[in-house]
């Protein structure tokens, strides 16, 4: 008996630790990703974390560098304490170290989310998880999403078992990209303030006001650096591969990048008009969070795993085999751009910009009859 049960964790270990290896080799092998900017970030935060002058020559010392262009860490200040840890690494065991954690949070979240639907026991969540095409996607940049996720699966886990601080603490997390979940935000706030859950609010706006005093302790300019880099980084005219960037590529006209977020923010107030009094964040919540996500008006393909949790409840609820379908349909477009089939045919890094709005139309085909009555209303 004692056997069957250490079995399954010695696998567990084996397999984690094979990944571990594999990210050194890959980290050694391939071209610098992502990550690289998250590291220098950690070795420069008592300087200045975003001056570009200061991160392209630290990354140079070590003989990297991003395709030949260093770029600089864009997230805000209260991120700076979640890389924190990079800082006593190099640059090969950093990227090591969060594709291993990077693997767990993701595998756990969809775990976490299919229990909401009330799943028994499977491994079904984690392996559709582990197959996503954005956690590929991720992976192999090394990117800090995976903390946004967990943020937005704690979130619904704590507001299902009305764990009101601890769901607020969670969602603190999507802060270290909150320009993607912003019309989920934005619904947060109006049901915590429908409803009184104060805690919520309270407990979110503590978490965020730490980390980042946590950040200003180590490097008082920090705010300064940061707003310095965003007034730079906000006048590019570079389009994203997603909604708003297609739009921009096809007029030719920069402000429409923001046209699918004022969308998304006015969809929002009708829905929430309509749903206020019977609000259920593992319905209604999944829906604002595929829309915040496909609304974004800066976001790129690897970002789209934070709609795991939205996928999972497709997947327990839903039609499966219509699920299945979708699902595989656009996991095609990630195997197309990735395996380099995309670039043959001279598709760029624009070609998948059509897929965080299909894992909205994947969730709502899939679900059974009643529930796509109820979410499109």
């Amino acid at each position: 008996m004692l056997v069957r049960r250490i079995l399954p964790l010695l696998l567990i270990v084996l397999m984690l630790c094979a990944l571990f290896v594999a990210a050194l080799a890959a980290a050694s092998a391939l071209p610098v990703q992502d990550l690289a900017q998250y590291w220098a970030a950690a070795h420069l935060i008592t300087k200045n974390p975003y001056s570009e002058t200061l991160v392209t020559n630290f990354e140079r010392s070590f003989g990297i560098a991003l395709n030949g262009h260093p770029i600089v860490m864009r997230n805000p200040p209260s991120a700076l304490l979640y890389v924190l840890p990079f800082r006593y690494m190099n640059y090969q065991t950093a990227f090591g170290v969060w594709a291993l954690l990077s693997v767990v949070i993701v595998a756990a979240c969809a775990r976490a989310s299919s229990s909401l639907t009330n799943a028994g026991p499977s491994l079904a969540p984690a392996l559709i998880g582990l197959l996503f095409g954005p956690t590929a996607s991720l992976l192999m940049l090394g990117q800090l999403v995976v903390l946004v996720l967990l943020g937005v699966t704690l979130f619904f886990m704590m507001v299902e078992r009305k764990r009101y601080w601890l769901a607020g603490a969670s969602l603190s997390l999507t802060f270290v990209k909150p320009h993607l979940v912003l019309v989920l935000l934005i619904a947060v706030a109006l049901w915590s303030f429908k409803f009184r859950r104060w805690a919520v609010l309270l407990s979110f706006v503590l978490a965020v006001a730490t980390t980042s005093a946590l950040a200003v302790l180590i490097n008082p300019h920090i705010f300064g650096q940061y707003i310095a880099f965003a007034s730079e980084f906000t006048r590019e005219t570079t389009p994203y591969p997603n909604i708003g960037g297609m739009l921009y590529l096809l007029f030719g006209y920069h402000t429409l990048v923001f046209v699918p977020q004022v969308c998304g923010i006015a969809w929002l107030a009708f829905y929430w008009r309509r749903h206020r009094d019977d609000w259920d964040w593992k319905t209604h919540g999944m829906v604002v969070l595929l829309v915040s996500v496909a609304c974004s008006y800066y976001s790129f393909p690897f970002d789209e795993v934070i709609v795991l949790p939205a996928l999972m409840a497709a997947f327990g609820n839903g039609d499966r085999r219509m699920f299945v379908a979708c699902f595989a349909a656009t996991n095609l477009g990630f195997v197309i751009y990735i395996s380099g089939l995309a670039g043959v045919f001279g598709l760029g890094y624009m070609f998948l910009s059509w897929t965080a709005a299909a894992w909205l139309v994947t969730y709502l085909v899939s679900q059974r009859q009643r529930t796509f009555r109820r979410t499109v209303q």
